[in-house]
């Protein structure tokens, strides 16, 4: 599913959104839409839905860092 234009689309339409109440500094610029699912409880995702930052930048090093590297 995160390979579906439809859903980038969609995707890309709520970044606008969102970005069109932020100021310029605090917009995201770059996005990736990853195809899996991140269970609570999971590597990525505590219980209460907080997000586990230290293995999420290890497990997804590579596209965070191709997300850098665009130009």
């Amino acid at each position: 599913m995160a390979a579906e234009p439809a859903v980038i689309e969609e995707v890309e339409a709520g970044v606008a959104r969102a970005n069109s109440h932020l100021s310029r500094v605090e917009q995201i610029k770059r996005f990736t839409v990853l195809p899996c699912d991140w269970p609570p409880a999971g590597d990525e995702l505590t219980p209460t839905m907080k997000l586990k930052r230290r293995p999420i930048i290890e497990k997804y090093a590579s596209q965070i860092e191709a997300l850098y590297s665009r130009t």
